[in-house]
C-alpha cells in the first residue's frame, strides 16, 4: 500500500486521537468529588445544629443524659477529620481548602474539649439545684412560721437567679444564706441547703459563661468559607473543562469537513469505477454473442467433419447404431463392438419411449439437420453428464441415416454457473459499495448532532437534580408556583421523565448508527486464532446476564465436553451470539418462558453446531428466508433495524460458518450456527482473507 493511501488514515487517526485526549481533559473530573464535599459540609452544618440544640436541652435540664450530646459530637469531629483527610495541604489551588479544613477540625475540637467542661459543670449543677429543691421543701413543710418566710424568700430568689443569673441576685442569695447559718445548728439539712445554694451561685455563671463560648464557636463560618472556597476551585476546573470542550468542538468541525473532503473523493472514484464496469459489461456482451455466432458455426461444420472430441453417432431409421467413432468412445467408455446394432436410446438418461420417432417428426422430410437440443447421457458407469446433441440426415443409396453429433457440455455448464455467480457477486458488490457509501454519510451525519444530544441531556439531569433542591425549598416556603407555563407539583415529576426520555431517543439513534456503521464495515483482517466454542458462549452470557434475569426464570445451558477447538475471530463469533440470544430474550411473552443454549457435534464430529432455542411467539413461514436480509425486520414497533441477523450471518460466512434457523408461530424458534471442524487448506486461507 503506497504511502498516498496511508495518509488520509493517519490524518483521520491522529483527528480521532486529539478527540479523544481532548474529551477526556473536557469531562469534569472534580464534580464528583465535589458534591461529595459539598454533602460533607452540609451534613457537618446539620451535625452542629444538632449538637447545639442538645446542648441547650441538657442545659435547660431537659436532656435525659447526655449520649445524643456525645454521639453528636464524635459524629461532627468524625466528618471534619475526614473532610480534613480528603483535603491534605498540597501543591497547588487545593492548598486553600486544607488549610480551612485543618482550621474547621481543630475549632470542631476546641468545641468539644468546652463541651465536656460544660457537661461536668452542669451535671453538678443540675444535681445541686435538685437538693435544694428536695432539702427546700422539706424544709418549708416543717419550719415555724418565721423561717419558713425566711426559706420562701431564699426559694424564689433562687429560681429567679436560675431564671436570670444576675450578679445582683446573687448578692441577695448570698445575704439569705448568711441569715439562714444562724438557723444551721438546728439540722444538718439547713447545712447542706446553705452549702448547694452557695455551690448554686457559683457555677450557674461558669455554666453559663462556657455555653456563650460553645456558642460563639465560628464552625458555620468556617463551612460557609469552605465552601465559598471549593465553589471558587470547582470554578476554575469548570472554566479549564470549558477551554477544552471548545478545542474539542473545533477538532470535530475539522474532522467532519475533512469526512466531507474524502466523501467527496471516494464519490468520484466510485463514478469512474462504474464508469469502467459498464465498458468491460458491454465488451462481456459482445464476446457471449461472439461466442454464440461460433457454436451455431461449429455445430454445422461438425455434421461433415470427424472430430475427437465429440461423438459422432449415425443411426439408421430404426434407430440403431451404425457407426461410433473413437470422440463417442471417450465419452461415454463404451468400445464400438460393445455398442454397434444396439439402440440409441441407452446412451440417454430416462428417454421418452417414441424418443426416436420425435426425432423423425421434428427432421422432417426435406430438413437436412435439427437444431441442437440439451440432454442428459448416461455413461457406462452409469453417472449422468449433460450433451448437447444436434441431427443431421443423410443418404446412401436407397437408405436414410442420421447423424447425431454430441457434445459433452459439463465444463461449460460448471463455467456458465460460475460466471452466473461472478456476475450477481459483481451486481451485489456494486450494491454494497454504493450502500456503504451512503451509510458511512449518513452514520457520520446522525452521530456528531445525536452525541451532543446525548452529552446535554445528561448536563440537564445533573442540573435539574441540583435545582430540584432549591425549587423544592423554595416551593415549601412560598407555596406552587409556575414553572415553564406548568404547576411546579406537575413539573416536579415530568421533567426528569421528559429529560430521561430524550437520552432514551438518543441512545436508540446511537445504537442504530452503530448497526448502519458495523453493516458498512469491511471485514477484519486480524488473523484466525484457535478459541473454545464454551468460553466463547460463557462471555456472551456474561454480557446479558441482567438481560437474561429480567426476561426469563428459566434459562438452560447444556456445553457438550471435549469439543474441538474452532480457528476464526472469537470476537466475532461472540458479537453473533450476543444478538441470536438478545432476539431469543426478547420474543419471550413472559418471564416464565424458558431460553436454552446447547453446544454439540454433528454429522459425525465433522460439524460443531450452537442452538439457541427459546419458547417465544415463533416466526412465520414467509419470513424464515428473509431473516438474513438487509434492513428486513419483524420487530419495527420496537425499534429493530433489520441490520443484526445480516451482520451475524455476515461474520459467519467470513469464517466459514453458517446460520439457520426453525421455527413454528406460538411455539418457539430454534438459531443454529454451525462450524466446520478441521477445514481444509482452501477454508483457511478464507479466514486468513
Amino acid at each position: 500500500m503506497t504511502a498516498i493511501s496511508w495518509r488520509p488514515r493517519l490524518i483521520v487517526a491522529g483527528l480521532l486521537l486529539a478527540l479523544t485526549y481532548l474529551w477526556l481533559q473536557s469531562a469534569s473530573p472534580e464534580l464528583e468529588r465535589r458534591n461529595r464535599l459539598q454533602s460533607t459540609l452540609r451534613i457537618i452544618e446539620l451535625r452542629d445544629a444538632e449538637l447545639m440544640r442538645d446542648i441547650l436541652l441538657a442545659r435547660a435540664g431537659l436532656l435525659a443524659n447526655y449520649d445524643a450530646l456525645t454521639k453528636a459530637g464524635q459524629e461532627l469531629l468524625r466528618l471534619s477529620q475526614s473532610l480534613q483527610t480528603e483535603l491534605q495541604a498540597v501543591e497547588g489551588a487545593e492548598q486553600l481548602l486544607g488549610n480551612l479544613a485543618d482550621q474547621l477540625t481543630a475549632t470542631v475540637q476546641e468545641r468539644l474539649g468546652q463541651i465536656e467542661y460544660l457537661k461536668s459543670d452542669n451535671a453538678l449543677l443540675r444535681n445541686s439545684v435538685m437538693s435544694f429543691d428536695e432539702i427546700g421543701k422539706t424544709l418549708r413543710a416543717a419550719a415555724k412560721p418565721g423561717d419558713a418566710a425566711k426559706l420562701g424568700n431564699l426559694w424564689r430568689l433562687m429560681f429567679s437567679f436560675m431564671d436570670s443569673p444576675q450578679p445582683e441576685l446573687a448578692a441577695e442569695i448570698k445575704q439569705e444564706l448568711d441569715r439562714l447559718a444562724g438557723l444551721a445548728a438546728q439540722s444538718d439539712d439547713y447545712r447542706v441547703l446553705i452549702a448547694h445554694g452557695r455551690l448554686i451561685i457559683e457555677v450557674s455563671p461558669k455554666v453559663d459563661t462556657l455555653l456563650r463560648q460553645i456558642i460563639a464557636q465560628p464552625i458555620v463560618s468556617r463551612v460557609d468559607d469552605l465552601q465559598q472556597a471549593l465553589r471558587q476551585y470547582s470554578g476554575s476546573v469548570e472554566q479549564q473543562a470549558e477551554a477544552y470542550r471548545l478545542a474539542l468542538y473545533l477538532v470535530a468541525v475539522v474532522l467532519l469537513a475533512y469526512l466531507l473532503y474524502q466523501f467527496v473523493l471516494l464519490r468520484a472514484n466510485t463514478l469512474a469505477l462504474r464508469k469502467a464496469h459498464a465498458n468491460l459489461q458491454q465488451e462481456t456482451n459482445e464476446r457471449l454473442q461472439a461466442e454464440s455466432w461460433l457454436r451455431e458455426s461449429e455445430a454445422r461444420l461438425r455434421a461433415i467433419t470427424d472430430s475427437a472430441h465429440e461423438a459422432i453417432v449415425s443411426v439408421d431409421m430404426q434407430g440403431n447404431i451404425v457407426s461410433w467413432n473413437q470422440g463417442a468412445q471417450l465419452m461415454f467408455g463404451f468400445p464400438a463392438d460393445q455398442v454397434l446394432g444396439q439402440p440409441f436410446q441407452q446412451l440417454l438418461a430416462n428417454p421418452a419411449p417414441d424418443f426416436f420417432a420425435q426425432i423423425q417428426e421434428v427432421q422432417g422430410a426435406n430438413r437436412l439437420s435439427s437444431p441442437m437440443r440439451e440432454l442428459k447421457a448416461l455413461r457406462r458407469n452409469s453417472s449422468v453428464f449433460p450433451v448437447e446433441l444436434s441431427l443431421s440426415r443423410w443418404t446412401r443409396g436407397t437408405e436414410r441415416y442420421l447423424t447425431a453429433i454430441i457434445r459433452d457440455i459439463s465444463v461449460r455448464k460448471q463455467l456458465e454457473q460460475v460466471a452466473r455467480q461472478q456476475e450477481l457477486q459483481l451486481i451485489q458488490a456494486n450494491k454494497m459499495t454504493a450502500l456503504g457509501t451512503l451509510v458511512s454519510g449518513v452514520a457520520h451525519e446522525i452521530n456528531n448532532p445525536n452525541q451532543l444530544i446525548l452529552f446535554n441531556s445528561g448536563l440537564l439531569a445533573d442540573i435539574w437534580s441540583d435545582a430540584l433542591e432549591v425549587l423544592e425549598e423554595h416551593y415549601q416556603a412560598a407555596g406552587e408556583f409556575s414553572l415553564g407555563g406548568l404547576p411546579y407539583s406537575e413539573m416536579r415529576n415530568s421533567a426528569a421523565v421528559l429529560i430521561h426520555d430524550v437520552r432514551d431517543g438518543a441512545k436508540r439513534i446511537e445504537r442504530i448508527v452503530a448497526e448502519l456503521k458495523n453493516y458498512a464495515r469491511p471485514p477484519s483482517s486480524e488473523a484466525p486464532v484457535s478459541f473454545a466454542i464454551n468460553e466463547v458462549v460463557e462471555r456472551a452470557l456474561g454480557l446479558l446476564k441482567h438481560l437474561i434475569d429480567q426476561k426469563t426464570r428459566h434459562f438452560k445451558t447444556d456445553f457438550a465436553e471435549g469439543l474441538p477447538e474452532l480457528r476464526g475471530n472469537p470476537q466475532q463469533v461472540e458479537q453473533v451470539l450476543v444478538n441470536l440470544l438478545i432476539n431469543a430474550l426478547e420474543a419471550l411473552p413472559d418471564p416464565e418462558k424458558s431460553v436454552s443454549v446447547t453446544t454439540k457435534l454433528l454429522n459425525d464430529g465433522r460439524q460443531l453446531g450452537v442452538e439457541v432455542w427459546d419458547e417465544g411467539v415463533g416466526i412465520a413461514a414467509e419470513h424464515i428466508q428473509q431473516l438474513c436480509d438487509p434492513f428486513f425486520t419483524t420487530k419495527q414497533a420496537n425499534g429493530g433495524t433489520g441490520l443484526g441477523l445480516a451482520i451475524s450471518a455476515s461474520l459467519l460466512r467470513a469464517q466459514g460458518g453458517s446460520l439457520s434457523f426453525s421455527s413454528e408461530p406460538g411455539q418457539g424458534t430454534c438459531a443454529r450456527v454451525i462450524f466446520q471442524v478441521n477445514p481444509g487448506p482452501a477454508m483457511a486461507d478464507n479466514h486468513a482473507m
